[in-house]
């Protein structure tokens, strides 16, 4: 068995030589326990503050219009310190995170979610997938540069019409689903002036 006072003198007891960057748990300086953890470091550690995205909750309400969000509680973003250098694994240089510390934790954003389906009448008998192959291939992110974003090619006017905020490629499949349904019943089926091309796969 190897003895020793300090953590440098267990090392050179042992034949335990150190590379420049090394570290060492605990310090070389420090008295010898019954474990000494050496980390082999290939460069200088690197010191970074990193931001923490805030998580969102999201708490369900009726009072709330279907596929829209009211905000309860603004979130806030965490900071953690890093320290990262290069270490060998499996033969191969790679970077790594060898430390980190909390310095402030995120605040979570709270957001009240209305429901994801409402009712839209006889329009959600309609064949609505028929209405999207033709206006985009089934493609939700789909945007034409004439302006037109989605399944159903919106306008932001349109999107915006039927209560829509964003763009319309940006919105889940449902939702855009959900507002074409309300679309039409606004314009009270006169589907010709919104699809011209297309809307006569809705009957299909």
């Amino acid at each position: 068995m190897t003895t020793g006072t300090t953590v440098q003198q267990v090392l050179d007891g042992a034949g335990v030589k150190l590379g420049r960057y090394d570290l060492v748990k605990p310090a070389r300086e420090q008295p010898a326990g019954d474990a000494i953890k050496v980390l082999r470091l290939l460069s200088k550690p690197v010191t970074r503050t990193v931001r923490v995205a805030a998580p969102t909750i999201e708490k369900k309400s009726a009072s709330v219009p279907p596929w829209s969000q009211k905000e309860l509680r603004k979130g806030r973003s965490g900071i953690k310190i890093v320290q990262m250098a290069y270490v060998r694994r499996k033969g191969k240089k790679v970077k790594a995170v060898i430390a980190q510390k909390v310095k402030r934790k995120p605040v979570a954003r709270i957001v009240a979610v209305g429901p994801k389906s409402a009712g839209t009448g006889s329009a959600a008998k309609l064949n609505w997938a028929g209405l999207a192959n033709c206006e985009s291939h089934g493609n939700p992110k789909a945007v034409n540069p004439s302006g037109y974003y989605g399944l159903y090619q919106f306008s932001m006017a349109s999107w915006a019409s039927v209560g829509g905020s964003g763009k319309p490629s940006d919105a889940s499949a449902g939702e855009q689903t959900y507002r074409a349904q309300l679309l039409y019943n606004r314009v009270n089926g006169r589907w010709q002036g919104q699809w011209p091309v297309c809307g006569k796969f809705l009957f299909s």
